[in-house]
């Protein structure tokens, strides 16, 4: 079941790569599962988007046997219009369906990227600035977790994408200055960083990414050296090492609860030719999380918090029976 929330502004009844006025942003839900460009969400309000949630998490549990159904935060990368988000979320649930045996709950956070390549550098003026309504949205989301929290069935993950890493970072940070460092219940059982538009220094013990890890139970990283894209974000930030294409700095130097994985063997041009989006368009190797199945594999196994050692389809790099964070997908 697919949710969305949007921080653009609309116009003509059209989202648009803006940002709304005073950090707001919608709740949508009710997806119609149309075609690509007839698809919409015909519900619109918080009060609204509360409750379809809480009626999806009690029908997984009730009518599929889902003791502990999850919420799943979905941040997309730079270069997606408003449909394209969608088709991300769209893309990644399609997906997992087959995997796990029934349709997951995802909440996609739409910024206003620019949808175009040639717009980096404006997309990552956009992220900084969407950041303070992506921090209010994950307070949102919190209190919903807490006032649910009596019921005792639900978790919640996150999987960020690209320059969403970026929002998740600087999100995960604000969070920190408004609730502290969390104790007891965290943020998201699990945090999925895909392809992480980051420097490869923030994913280091005290790096500007330890929010993260302080709000998650558990951090997986996926990256892969032949990510391009990756390449080219390097050579705008002044050819510094990218998380998403080189992976860690110093793997002794990481925090316990985060784990980084090499998915170079099907995250590269052979692994994804042939796959294809929802606009039957050739997928990238950027993209690869959401269409290859070795990947979506992992993904779902860390999502059901398997143990880290025991995930089918991997292996460690780096043996070291004290300190198991660096494996590789085979």
């Amino acid at each position: 079941m697919i949710f969305l929330v949007t921080s653009r502004r609309k116009r003509d009844d059209k989202y648009y790569d803006e940002e709304q006025r005073n950090y707001g942003y919608d709740y949508l839900y009710d997806y119609n599962y149309a075609e690509l460009g007839q698809d919409a969400f015909t519900g619109k309000g918080r009060r609204g988007f509360e409750i379809a949630l809480l009626q999806e998490l009690k029908n997984l549990r009730d009518n599929h046997g889902i003791n502990t159904p999850k919420i799943g935060i979905y941040i997309h990368g730079y270069n997606n219009d408003f449909q394209e988000s969608i088709d991300e979320v769209f893309d990644f649930e399609k997906s997992m369906i087959p995997i796990i045996g029934y349709r997951p709950i995802m909440v996609g956070f739409s910024w206003p990227s620019k949808g175009a390549i040639k717009n980096y550098i404006s997309d990552r003026e956009e992220v900084r600035d969407s950041v303070p309504a992506f921090t209010r949205f994950l307070r949102d989301i919190n209190s919903f977790l807490t006032k649910n929290e009596s019921n005792c069935f639900s978790t919640s993950y996150c999987v960020a994408h690209s320059m969403g890493n970026y929002l998740l970072r600087k999100g995960m940070e604000y969070l920190s200055d408004h609730l502290g460092t969390p104790s007891g219940r965290l943020m998201f059982n699990e945090t999925i960083m895909i392809a992480p538009d980051l420097s490869s220094h923030d994913i280091q013990m005290f790096g500007k990414g330890q929010y993260i890890s302080d709000f998650s139970r558990r951090v997986h990283v996926y990256y892969s050296r032949h990510d391009r894209a990756l390449k080219a974000s390097s050579i705008k930030r002044f050819g510094g090492n990218r998380l998403g294409r080189h992976g860690a700095i110093d793997y002794d130097d990481l925090r316990s609860n985060v784990i980084m994985i090499n998915a170079e063997k099907y995250a590269s041009k052979e692994g994804v030719n042939g796959l294809k989006d929802r606009a039957n368009e050739q997928v990238s190797v950027h993209s690869s999380h959401r269409y290859h199945p070795n990947i979506l594999n992992d993904i779902a196994q860390v999502l059901s918090s398997e143990y880290r050692d025991t995930i089918p389809g991997r292996e460690q790099i780096e043996i070291d029976e004290d300190r198991k964070n660096h494996y590789r997908l085979i």
